[in-house]
């Protein structure tokens, strides 16, 4: 069940072998939908209309391809910073747990796009006029939920890590902490 590793990670890790198809599944999806929320920034950016057909081509390539290298990157990472704090377990095990600690990523992105989408569908989305120039409160909110995401993923990754790595919560929760410092200090980054 979805919802369970999301508020209930070391039971879930503890008592389930979590899917690489379905950590998969959960990778694609959260590209796919943060690729989305810049569909409708792409005719403004690019000067020209590009049929609809196009954009969703793009945005369905371009969210499994940006979420093939998070989840690859990250599954690297992970494993490297996990064996150096003296852990052991497959890699496939790893990345599977991974992609299931990503699920408060998906949200996060969801919340985002669909806020992008709603003022894009309603006409308050604002103008782009070159990069860096998107208005301070859509960069404060997607920020945010990108932190709120990011906590949220580090509390989940505290058990995957100690599942798939057979480490200790401390040592589980000191690699998940090295593993969100990027886009966490990335969050604040925009908000400060």
């Amino acid at each position: 069940m979805p919802s369970t590793p999301l508020f209930a990670p070391r039971q879930f890790f503890a008592q389930r072998t979590p899917s690489l198809i379905g950590a998969a599944a959960i990778f694609y999806l959260t590209g796919v939908v943060a690729v989305t929320s810049g569909a409708p920034f792409v005719n403004q950016a690019s000067g020209f209309e590009l049929p609809l057909a196009v954009i969703l081509v793009a945005v369905l390539i371009g969210g499994g391809i940006g979420a093939a290298g998070i989840w690859m990157g990250s599954t690297v990472l992970v494993y490297l910073l996990s064996q150096a704090a003296g852990g052991s377990g497959s890699v496939t095990r790893t990345a599977a747990n991974i992609g299931w600690a990503a699920l408060p990523l998906l949200i996060a992105n969801s919340v985002s796009t669909a806020t992008v989408l709603v003022l894009y569908l309603f006409g308050g989305l604002p103008a782009i006029t070159a990069p860096g120039t998107m208005p301070f409160w859509l960069v404060a909110f997607n920020a945010l939920t990108g932190l709120v995401g990011y906590l949220w993923i580090g509390y989940l990754l505290t058990y995957a890590i100690q599942d798939a790595r057979d480490l200790g919560v401390r040592r589980a929760r000191l690699v998940a902490g090295l593993v969100i410092t990027i886009p966490i200090g990335y969050s604040l980054s925009l908000l400060l």
